[in-house]
């Protein structure tokens, strides 16, 4: 604790004088017990936090991140037909400073990203089992080269929490991006469903959902940030419903059943203030939106709850080909219950199958990544995703309840939005084929780098404020 105290140093000169001498440390050890960090630093971790290679590599990482969830490359390439490999600029720093800085080691303090190396390694294990070898090899060496680094990168190179803090903020500026490639770039598909004239990972509505769902409470983290200014914070108010009318004009329909499980999330975990918030939020969404969304993006997200009707028959046909492709996934899985079809041939082998039966395949996914898991990598990838996804969200669960226990709101916002964030894209991903897409590794990583920093930093602010109060006898004159 630095040079010892005693409890005289604590009291003003001649108003008031302590019985006892000794010293604070021996005075307070029994009414004050001090815990121990949660997660302890290394004397290496002491050097790689003030490596100026580490942070140029961490920033390099927000550069990477922001690439690819903003779809900035895609949307350029799209519209110049020209490459311009934004992602070369950031990625190979950002993945050479985890190599060499001890990113990796970091990300594997925790179970979650061990998990889903496991899945990785099953992939692989999967290949010489596939349907079409060749295209499974391909797809696993991508996935090796520029979705699996991000665990790592976002796992690994921030230390601090002023760096997780960096990260958040460039999670929102992801969806202020997002929202302005809508607005600048948006169409309507025959159905009047909200699209983007470009592919990409947001090319399809229902990715375009799913990926709003995701970085929005990034959005709300920001407002909930006092220490930036209350007139930013009001101004992103309005972008948050705007973002919610989007997720809703994508009239995508498990989009729909994710921000409902957002909003029930948001009443069970919130502060009191904040359910009273949330409450109003659902009311003025639920009252003025649906006024704003053409009448066929209405029909069809209430194909959900209704009967078939002749208005309806693109969203019904829509439902028997999820149902259908479902019930082939599942049979598959069943099938090939080790390694699947292999990685990335469902629709392959499907189609295969059912014109080898004298039937129409689909050759669609299986708009569901958990199914899509199961049946292209077995049974055994599916459990080391389940395990990776409920080890991180646990892990952040566990941070967030300590930080309200101690009262760290910043760290309290900063798991609830977290959590928001992927409550919303893993229930709208239950009917999507994005298992083998950036996202989830991505969230894995910064779940272990956003707790362990947290732990520290509140075990670090911990320690001081425990011994600055001590209970202590005073004798006044």
């Amino acid at each position: 604790m630095g040079r010892m105290l005693t409890s005289k140093a604590l009291l003003p000169r001649a108003e008031a004088r302590v019985e006892s001498r000794k010293p604070l440390a021996l005075a307070t050890s029994a009414s004050v017990p001090l815990s121990r960090p949660a997660a302890k630093e290394t004397v290496q971790d002491q050097i790689q936090r003030e490596n100026p290679l580490r942070k140029i590599a961490f920033y390099a990482s927000l550069g990477f991140l922001f690439v690819r969830l903003s779809a900035i490359s895609e949307l350029l390439a799209f519209y110049t037909h020209i490459n311009f490999y934004l992602l070369y600029l950031f990625a190979p720093f950002a993945i050479l400073g985890a190599l060499t800085t001890g990113g990796v080691g970091r990300t594997f303090r925790h179970s979650a990203p061990r998990y889903w190396v496991a899945f990785f390694g099953w992939m692989i294990l999967a290949t010489p089992f596939s349907f079409w070898k060749g295209d499974s090899i391909s797809m696993v060496i991508g996935y090796g080269r520029l979705v699996l680094p991000m665990l790592f990168v976002l796992g690994g190179l921030a230390m601090t929490w002023k760096e997780i803090r960096l990260v958040f903020y460039t999670l929102a500026l992801s969806a202020l991006a997002n929202l302005a490639t809508v607005q600048l770039f948006t169409g309507h598909d025959e159905s009047g469903r909200i699209t983007l004239d470009a592919s990409g990972n947001m090319g399809n509505s229902n990715d375009l959902g799913a990926q709003l769902l995701l970085v929005l409470p990034f959005l709300l983290f920001v407002i909930l940030d006092r220490t930036k200014s209350k007139a930013l914070r009001v101004s992103l108010l309005p972008l948050i419903a705007y973002g919610a009318w989007v997720v809703l004009g994508t009239a995508s329909r498990g989009c729909m059943i994710a921000m409902a499980a957002m909003f029930l999330f948001a009443l069970w975990r919130a502060t009191p203030a904040q359910r009273v918030a949330t409450l109003a939020m659902g009311v003025v969404i639920a009252t003025a939106i649906p006024l704003f969304l053409p009448g066929s993006v209405l029909t069809r997200l209430s194909s959900l709850f209704s009967d078939k009707r002749p208005e309806t028959v693109e969203a019904d046909e829509s439902s028997a080909t999820r149902e259908y492709v479902l019930r082939q996934s599942l049979s598959y899985t069943a099938q090939h219950p080790l390694f699947g079809v292999g990685p990335g041939q469902f629709p392959n082998y499907e189609g295969h199958e059912s014109t080898t039966e004298g039937k129409r395949g689909t050759w669609k996914v299986t708009h569901n990544f958990l199914t899509q898991v199961s049946s292209e990598c077995g049974v055994p990838a599916l459990i080391f995703v389940l395990l990776s996804l409920g080890s991180a969200l646990l892990l952040v669960n566990r941070t967030y309840l300590q930080a309200r226990k101690k009262g760290f709101k910043d760290i309290a916002n900063a798991c609830f939005c977290y959590q928001l964030g992927m409550v919303g894209y893993v229930c709208s991903i239950i009917f999507l084929a994005q298992a083998y897409h950036f996202y989830l590794p991505t969230m894995i990583g910064l779940a272990v780098s956003m707790s362990l920093v947290a732990m520290r930093h509140m075990s670090d602010q911990e320690i001081p404020s425990a011994v600055s109060a001590p209970s202590l006898k005073f004798a006044v004159r």
